[in-house]
């Protein structure tokens, strides 16, 4: 099979969950890092990022390549991380995929 058709019958990221809750205090900017501490992390920080990673489930199947924010309102309390993810599916191809979750506060 060729890459397109693999990619069209092949899903990687069904174990990833699309949206996911991250909990933080609006008075100090902490967010929550399970199970009882609180880090303290400016909006789009390199620590934001990481928390929002370590929250999503299912990324230990596939290879994290890349990972980013996508710009949202700040008065939305929406972070968006576009995620790069690639897993070897058949005969030694590798299946690259762009996930876009959404981490609510």
């Amino acid at each position: 099979m060729c890459v397109n058709c693999i990619r069209s019958q092949v899903d990687i990221t069904s174990g990833i969950p699309k949206a996911q809750s991250v909990q933080c205090c609006r008075g100090c900017e902490r967010y929550l890092q399970p199970p009882r501490t609180w880090i303290a992390c400016a909006w789009e920080s390199r620590e934001l990022l990481t928390v929002c990673i370590k929250r999503l489930r299912g990324l230990n199947k596939v290879k994290l390549v890349d990972a980013a924010f996508v710009w949202t309102e700040p008065h939305s309390k929406r972070i968006k991380t576009k995620l790069t993810v690639q897993k070897e599916v058949s005969c030694g191809s590798i299946s690259a995929w762009i996930l876009v979750p959404i981490v609510s506060c």
